[in-house]
C-alpha cells in the first residue's frame, strides 16, 4: 500500500483507504477505536459506515450455542470462522439495576441483534428485549408480556422496508391461531393484524428468518404440515407446502442456506442409527402462479448413532450427539461431504444460531441502510 507524503510532512492514507480497513475490523475493536480522534466516534456511528461494515461481517459469519450452562449460570457461546470458541456475556445488563434475570431465551438472531425473551422472576410472564452483545445497546419491547396460551415469536429483518419486526402470534386452547401482533422497532409500537389464512393453523416453535420473511413450522388442522411465511414488510402470511420426505421417524427444522429457506432432517434409519439430509427452497419465478420447489441438496452416511437437530453455518450443518450430556458438535460439509468433529462441552442439547457483530444501533434503527 502507497504511502503519500505532502511537503515532508509524515505519510498518510486518503481516507477511503482508512475506511476501507475500519469496516473489515472487529466490532470490539472499534468500540476501543472510538478514543482515538472525534472523526471516527462520529464515523462508527454514520449509517454508511455501518452498512459497510455489516457487509463485510456477513462474509464471516459466527455460530451461537445458547442454553449453556456453567456453574448454573447462562452464558452464551460463539463460534468465529477460524473455529475458535468465546464466551459473551452472561446475559444482557439488566435495565433495571435492582432486577436480575432468572433466564433468557434466543427468539432469533438478524444482523448482529438478538431478540430475547427474558424472564425476570418467578409467577410473572416473560417479556422480550433486543440486545446488540458486542454494542450492549439494549431495549426493552415495550407491552411484550404475553398471558395468552401458546404464544409463538418471530424475529427479523426486511430490506425493503428497513426495519426489524417481532411478530407475535397467539393460540387459542386448541392450538389454533387467534390473535396476531406486530412490533416494529422503528416506531417501538406494537399493531395487530389480519391473519386470515392462520385460522385453522397450529404454529410450533421452529422458526428462522431470511430474505425478508419469517418462517414457523406449522400443522393445518387437517394434520397437514405446512411452513407458515411472514412477509416483514406487507406483513402477510402464506402457506408453503413441506418437501417430499419419507420415512414417518425423520426429525426436522428448520433453517437458512445460502439465504434461502432450508429444511433440515435427521432420520432414523434403524434403532441406534440416523443421517443427516437438507432440502433447500427454489421459486419458480418463471411460472405465472408462484410455486415452490424443494430441491434435496445433501444426503449424509449412516452414522451408528442419533443427532440432535442443529443449524447450517456457511456450508457446513450443524448437528450434536443424541445424549444425556451432549459432548461434541459434528459439522458435515455440504459440499465436500466431509465431517469434522470438535469438543464442546454442555449440559443440555444447544440451540444454534448464525451471527454476525454489528454496529447496527437499536435507537434511531431507520437511519441504517442496507447493503
Amino acid at each position: 500500500m502507497k504511502k503519500i507524503e505532502i511537503n515532508g510532512a509524515a505519510p498518510y492514507l486518503h481516507d477511503e483507504i482508512i475506511i476501507c480497513i475500519l469496516s473489515r475490523l472487529p466490532v470490539k475493536s472499534l468500540m476501543r477505536f472510538q478514543c482515538v480522534c472525534k472523526h471516527w466516534k462520529n464515523l462508527f456511528k454514520s449509517p454508511y459506515f455501518i452498512a459497510d461494515h455489516l457487509h463485510h461481517s456477513h462474509q464471516n459469519p459466527s455460530l451461537i450455542i445458547s442454553r449453556l450452562f456453567v456453574r448454573n449460570i447462562q452464558r452464551l457461546l460463539v463460534i468465529d470462522c477460524e473455529m475458535q470458541f468465546r464466551y459473551i456475556q452472561k446475559a444482557p445488563p439488566p435495565i433495571d439495576s435492582s432486577q436480575r434475570y432468572l433466564f433468557f431465551h434466543i427468539i432469533g438472531s438478524s444482523n448482529g441483534l438478538l431478540c430475547l425473551q427474558i424472564r425476570k422472576s418467578y409467577g410473572l410472564p416473560p417479556s422480550l428485549l433486543v440486545w446488540n452483545p458486542v454494542t450492549r445497546d439494549l431495549r426493552e419491547v415495550p407491552e411484550s408480556r404475553t398471558n395468552g396460551y401458546g404464544c409463538k415469536f418471530g424475529f427479523g429483518f426486511s430490506p425493503v422496508v428497513n426495519d426489524y419486526k417481532i411478530a407475535a402470534i397467539n393460540s387459542s386452547n386448541d392450538g389454533r391461531v387467534c390473535r396476531v401482533r406486530v412490533y416494529s422497532l422503528s416506531r417501538n409500537s406494537w399493531k395487530e393484524i389480519e391473519f386470515g389464512n392462520l385460522k385453522d393453523v397450529i404454529c410450533h416453535e421452529l422458526k428462522v428468518s431470511a430474505n425478508g420473511a419469517i418462517f414457523i413450522d406449522g400443522l393445518t388442522w387437517e394434520k397437514e404440515k405446512v411452513i407458515v411465511s411472514f412477509d416483514i414488510a406487507m406483513e402477510v402470511f402464506t402457506l408453503i407446502p413441506w418437501p417430499p420426505i419419507s420415512g414417518t421417524n425423520a426429525s426436522s427444522g428448520l433453517t437458512v442456506y445460502e439465504d434461502k429457506l432450508a429444511l433440515l432432517t435427521v432420520g432414523e434409519i434403524r434403532r441406534r442409527s440416523s443421517n443427516v439430509n437438507l432440502w433447500v427452497m427454489e421459486e419458480d419465478i418463471s411460472s405465472p402462479i408462484k410455486r415452490w420447489n424443494w430441491i434435496k441438496k445433501f444426503t449424509s452416511s449412516v452414522y451408528p448413532w442419533k443427532f440432535v437437530l442443529g443449524t447450517v453455518w456457511k456450508n457446513e450443518i450443524v448437528l450434536s450427539r443424541k445424549r444425556k450430556y451432549a459432548d461434541s458438535l459434528y459439522l458435515f460439509n455440504v459440499n465436500t461431504n466431509e465431517v469434522k468433529t470438535f469438543a464442546c462441552r454442555h449440559r443440555t442439547p444447544p440451540n444454534f444460531l448464525s451471527y454476525v457483530e454489528s454496529l447496527v444501533p437499536i435507537v434511531n434503527i431507520h437511519n441504517i441502510e442496507e447493503s
